[in-house]
């Protein structure tokens, strides 16, 4: 017993795990069988969520179109100074 310890920590074992078999993939019949309770699970969690409301939506909506029209502006301005900088530089 004393050198099955001593042989475990050598690591006489050769040291490769064995890995499971891979399982053959379901069939179309047998994933189709499971669409029902796949349905009924996504529906029991849509259930769970906290929907915004039509306020918090528009509130969300406005402040995502100022950003992209304050996007706009900068990139329009740093283009026009690049471009600018690039024409006087070249001549």
């Amino acid at each position: 017993m004393a050198n099955d310890k001593n042989k475990a920590n050598q690591g006489e074992g050769n040291g490769k795990a064995v890995e499971p078999a891979p399982q053959p993939a379901p069939s179309l019949f047998q994933r189709l069988m499971k669409a029902p309770q796949f349905f009924a699970e996504v529906r029991q969690e849509a259930l769970k969520v906290t929907w915004p409301t039509w306020a918090e939506t528009r509130v969300t909506t406005i402040a995502v179109f100022i950003m992209i029209f304050t996007a706009i502006i900068f990139f329009a301005i740093v283009d026009f100074l690049i471009s600018t900088a690039v024409k006087w530089i070249l001549g």
